[in-house]
């Protein structure tokens, strides 16, 4: 075979290749964040070596504790890797909740990248495990998994053309880390929406125009969705609203129950005459863990609104699941905004940005300070703000 042809053949390959759909990409490394997190929860000698606690400016004031794994570093930079390595107009522009240091048990502070190979990710690994070579071969071997189509539901994705060069992405590894660590089932609060449990666990993976600031594309995986025996699977939902184009998994396409009482889930933390004052508009209040996991209640339909009156989430906590209500004609809107100073929906709808260093990914710049409202239906905003509003 001459050398033209067989140029022309590679020429077609990579061309093949880079056509890839982000979509499909970004399911695909969902599905292997999912895997690594089920992997490390189910080993208890993991876990427990895991476990790091934040501190300083990377500790979220609202929690009394808060934590930071081996899982969500590993999760995350599989994430820039497999997407970086595929789509190189948007390596520069992958952002996450966590700085890719980790302190092991012995004291030694380790930056945490994909390598070359497995076998260098393992040796990598094994220094950030203390030694623990067989955990840190078990892992790489997740990281580095080429996962079969048939692993993922890839029915029906829509083709995209996104403007990459103009995109960034936003990830969060493993959002509700508390629910993870403490590895307890999901235990149900209503509306089949569980209150806490692993059940509220998520990755979230969004995409974002950095000149427009709006979210574009979503994922959310829920690695322990169902469970069989000892062995967990999982939930993958995805949106995508760009230009004309509104699409999104199947399953989310359900129709709220027109007859069911209206349900806004918030967090078990939420003031109570706010809930007092749900309850008495005929609102069933659900209370839920996880603000990847209450946006996806909402998304999927089982709540109408989600609320949150704190400044306690970030562009990776809100960007994917975003995402996914504009597909489905909803959003995300700033609560003060809009219950405070009257703004339309337009005007306070949440927008993403970026910078580019550890320090400032985990500044308030990235905090949605004036709190959220979830929704599908903005009629049911609207309504909300009569029912808030102060008087």
């Amino acid at each position: 075979m001459s050398n033209i042809v067989l140029a022309v053949i590679e020429l077609f390959l990579t061309v093949r290749d880079m056509g890839t759909s982000i979509l499909e990409s970004l399911l695909k490394v969902s599905e292997k964040a999912a895997n690594i997190a089920r992997v490390i929860r189910q080993d208890e000698h993991l876990i427990k070596l895991l476990v790091q606690e934040k501190k300083g400016a990377e500790k979220n004031p609202r929690f009394v504790q808060d934590f930071k794994t081996l899982a969500d570093v590993l999760i995350q930079e599989t994430v820039k890797h497999d997407i970086g390595s595929r789509f190189p107009d948007i390596v520069n522009h992958i952002f996450g909740e966590e700085s890719n240091t980790f302190s092991n048990v012995l004291g030694d502070t380790i930056t945490v990248q994909v390598q070359a190979d497995q076998v260098a990710t393992a040796a990598l690994l094994s220094t950030v495990l203390s030694g623990d070579t067989q955990a840190a071969e078990r892992l790489a071997l997740e990281v580095h998994r080429d996962l079969r189509l048939e692993d993922v539901d890839m029915e029906n994705l829509p083709q995209l053309n996104l403007p990459l060069e103009q995109c960034g992405i936003w990830i969060d590894p493993i959002d509700s880390t508390s629910e993870y660590i403490s590895g307890e089932e999901a235990k149900l609060s209503a509306n089949d929406i569980y209150k806490s449990g692993l059940g509220c666990v998520t990755v979230l993976i969004g995409v974002f125009d950095r000149v427009s600031g709006q979210p574009i594309l979503g994922v959310v995986n829920q690695p322990f969705y169902t469970q069989h025996g000892s062995r967990w699977e999982g939930m993958c939902q995805w949106g995508v609203k760009f230009g004309d184009l509104s699409k999104c998994s199947a399953s989310l396409l359900r129709n709220m129950e027109d007859d069911r009482a209206k349900v806004a889930v918030l967090s078990g933390s939420e003031d109570p005459n706010l809930k007092c004052r749900l309850r008495s508009a005929g609102y069933v209040v659900a209370e839920a863990s996880g603000a990847g996991y209450k946006q996806l209640c909402v998304a999927r339909g089982n709540a109408d609104l989600y609320l949150l009156t704190k400044g306690s989430t970030f562009m990776w906590d809100t960007c994917g699941p975003h995402a996914i209500l504009r597909s489905l004609g909803g959003g995300i809107v700033s609560y003060k905004r809009v219950l405070e100073n009257g703004e339309n929906l337009e005007e306070a709808e949440l927008k993403y940005g970026a910078n580019h260093t550890a320090e400032e990914q985990c500044s308030a710049s990235h905090c949605n300070l004036e709190g959220i409202i979830a929704f599908r239906d903005r009629s049911l905003v609207h309504e909300l703000v009569k029912i808030l509003r102060p008087s």
